[in-house]
């Protein structure tokens, strides 16, 4: 489904329309999309309703052109104005990832629009996310005997990018020298061949997926008047949030460090922190039903 919000076709699902507590699921990347949301938005709609979309300029949504000004407080005023549209008093927020930077951000800006948050491999400070995936790739880089790639793993670990959006493409350079598609994408407790598998493809082509390119270039770069970036530290943003959050950790995922876990630990009052022990970036897919029994009981529903 499409819905149009400010001009421009989001494409959009909800699943299980019958119920009034409500879900809204905003992916990662930038870029990554809802597809590998689905299977649990389907599980999860049994006893709540659940909202996916592509975000604005990725896969399905409208494109962004070149000349059109984007960012991350234009992402939230579109998210907002998609509460109104659908005519929601208040709903949840669950953020992936980078998703995670995003529904801090609309907390921030909108905290009277949400119940409870849930962040989900959240990355809040993405330079220090940065140099925690290429330690995580060190070893295979070594393995590699490719010098580009060694040097980049030396600039990402020792460079201080002060907050410029160098440090993403030197990270996505770093990723593509990998080779084990398994850790490239932060999985542990299923193959890449099982993460491909959870998500349903059928008319996605290559094109859609070349959107999220200007998409992922216009959050990372700083424009005139634009008060937050996607480089900026979100730490502090959550700081003190009066709202119940659930914080959701795949041991093994690279991306939410230890430095950004404490932080939150200590400086969110009412915060509940769940491991999930056979994980990576995916608890909601390698650690299905559990994941499922997570997010159930944090939102109090039976």
């Amino acid at each position: 489904m499409f819905i149009n919000i400010f001009s421009h076709k989001i494409y959009y699902d909800i699943y299980g329309t019958e119920h009034t507590d409500t879900l809204l699921y905003l992916h990662g990347g930038p870029g990554a999309s809802c597809l590998d949301f689905v299977n649990q938005a389907k599980v999860l709609s049994r006893k709540m309703r659940v909202i996916i979309f592509d975000q604005f300029g990725v896969l399905r949504s409208d494109a962004i052109a070149e000349d059109e000004k984007y960012n991350m407080e234009y992402q939230v005023e579109m998210i907002e104005e998609m509460r109104r549209t659908l005519g929601i008093e208040k709903w949840s927020i669950l953020g992936h990832s980078y998703g995670g930077m995003l529904a801090v951000l609309y907390a921030h800006m909108y905290p009277d629009s949400i119940h409870r948050m849930i962040l989900e491999c959240p990355s809040l400070l993405f330079e220090d996310s940065a140099k925690s995936v290429a330690e995580y790739l060190r070893e295979h880089i070594e393995s590699l005997n490719n010098k580009a790639a060694s040097d980049l793993y030396q600039k990402i670990k020792t460079t201080d990018y002060q907050g410029g959006q160098e440090s993403i493409y030197d990270l996505i350079a770093l990723l593509n020298c990998v080779t084990d598609q398994k850790l490239r994408n932060y999985l542990y407790g299923i193959s890449f061949e099982e993460y491909q598998m959870s998500m349903d493809m059928s008319g996605i082509t290559v094109e859609m997926w070349k959107k999220s390119d200007i998409h992922l270039r216009k959050l990372s770069e700083r424009q005139s008047a634009q008060k937050v970036n996607m480089m900026d530290n979100f730490l502090p943003m959550i700081q003190g949030t009066s709202l119940p959050v659930l914080l959701i950790n795949g041991k093994y995922d690279p991306a939410c460090t230890r430095f950004q876990i404490e932080y939150m630990i200590e400086n969110v009052p009412n915060i509940t922190r769940v491991v999930f022990e056979n994980s990576g970036h995916f608890p909601r897919i390698e650690e299905a039903e559990k994941y499922t029994d997570t997010i159930l009981s944090f939102l109090a529903i039976q």
